[in-house]
């Protein structure tokens, strides 16, 4: 019985992470809290310290990822990835959260071997717990393209 559990936590702990690097990290941390909280400070027993273990990975996971800032970031990476040489815009909006944010490439060129694009990105984002509130921004930048792939920000203004 102890090792089912085991196995199936170390299984569900591996679906829970192929999102991002930050949903491992979150996941990890998650689990060791939910272990040492309930194996260490409440003497449980096997079975409950798998559950306490599983439910801390799942909580890490979900802390780390799934906000809208990084739904934001991906929507953004996405939107330079896609978007034709030409103006275009792509919005996205969390109905749970009531959070949104758009991003637009108003021009895209050569800059040597990099694609550069000039863009727009908006967010208006509800903060939850620990903090508060609502952050609104606008952010005007130049998004260069390097050769492996990546994207570098290389100038904004707010």
């Amino acid at each position: 019985m102890k090792h089912l559990i085991i196995i199936l936590t170390s299984i569900m702990m591996i679906s829970c992470t192929q999102n991002q690097v930050k949903t491992h990290i979150g996941t990890g941390a998650g689990a060791v809290s939910g272990f040492t909280t309930c194996r260490a400070l409440l003497n449980t027993n096997i079975q409950l310290t798998a559950a306490c273990t599983l439910a801390g990975a799942w909580l890490g996971s979900s802390l780390f990822y799934h906000n809208d800032y990084n739904i934001h970031t991906a929507v953004f990476v996405d939107t330079l990835n896609t978007s034709p040489g030409k103006i275009s815009n792509t919005n996205w909006g969390n109905g749970s959260t009531g959070s949104w944010g758009s991003v637009k490439i108003n021009r895209t060129y050569l800059v040597g071997i990099k694609k550069c694009k000039d863009y727009e990105s908006t967010i208006s984002i509800t903060q939850s717990w620990p903090l508060s509130g609502i952050n609104r921004e606008t952010e005007h930048g130049i998004a260069c393209q390097m050769p492996d792939g990546r994207w570098i920000i290389e100038d904004t203004t707010q």
